[in-house]
């Protein structure tokens, strides 16, 4: 398990595999009647850091608040949960499913095995990362497509009391819909801040203000990158002021869940 992680997370953007800027569809939020259109910044993969990323404790130190996903089974994903907390943003799991888990998911019906493998892998998550207040997806391409696992694994979720992002890496999950249906506080990714060719700054900055347009009409938005990149770095740290000055809120995705 820890091996495949930390070999698939060698190049975390691969996480928006699949979505193209915009396909993550509409952020279910509190409407366009709220008195600011407000953004919620996730940021996902803090447990496993290179020399050449942007340090943890410079994430930590951004003076707007920001929802920080931890992801199990890596180096450093007790202390960097622990600095979440420490540092006043917000901590939510980063989940994985598939391709880090060997999943059948037939059409269906819940396979034993896959739910075992869900399950242990879930509850190994809320020791490593403790009281997290939400959990949102990392890649799981095939598992956020597949209703029978998607249910099931909402039932298991529902008792932990804590929310639910669908980051929305194919425009065919489903996951969101099972959240909501289980009864689970939800919302859904709108766009990626990066793709595997793009993190520079200036596709940050694109990437946010096409969300700002969106929260504009819509009254918020979720957006998320990944903590490896100094382009995105960068480009939160220039552009959140400009965005906070032109009338926008930017919140913990907490507050943009429903």
């Amino acid at each position: 398990m820890r091996h495949a992680l930390l070999l698939s997370l060698l190049f975390v953007a691969g996480s928006a595999s699949g979505a193209q800027p915009g396909a993550g569809g509409p952020d279910p939020g509190p409407g366009a009647a709220a008195s600011k259109p407000k953004i919620a910044v996730v940021i996902d993969d803090f447990g496993l850091t290179y020399k050449k990323n942007v340090s943890d404790e410079d994430w930590y130190k951004v003076p707007w608040p920001a929802t920080f996903a931890v992801m199990p089974e890596s180096p450093r994903t007790e202390l960097a949960a622990k600095r979440v907390k420490e540092t006043g943003h917000e901590l939510i799991i980063h989940f994985p499913f598939d391709p880090f888990l060997s999943l059948a998911l037939p059409k269906d019906r819940v396979d034993p095995a896959d739910l075992d493998k869900v399950s242990a892998l879930l509850d190994k998550a809320f020791r490593q990362i403790p009281q997290p207040v939400g959990l949102n997806t990392h890649r799981s391409y095939k598992a956020t497509q597949n209703p029978p696992l998607m249910k099931a694994f909402m039932a298991r979720l529902k008792t932990r009391k804590v929310y639910f992002i669908d980051s929305h890496v194919t425009p065919k999950s489903v996951a969101y819909d099972e959240a909501r249906a289980a009864g689970i506080q939800a919302g859904r990714g709108y766009i990626f801040l990066e793709e595997p060719k793009h993190y520079t700054k200036e596709f940050c900055i694109a990437m946010l203000r096409r969300a700002a347009a969106h929260a504009r009409k819509n009254g918020s938005v979720i957006v998320i990158g990944h903590h490896y990149f100094h382009g995105t770095y960068e480009g939160l740290v220039e552009e959140v002021p400009k965005l906070q000055a032109q009338g926008f809120d930017f919140v913990f995705a907490s507050d943009l869940v429903k």
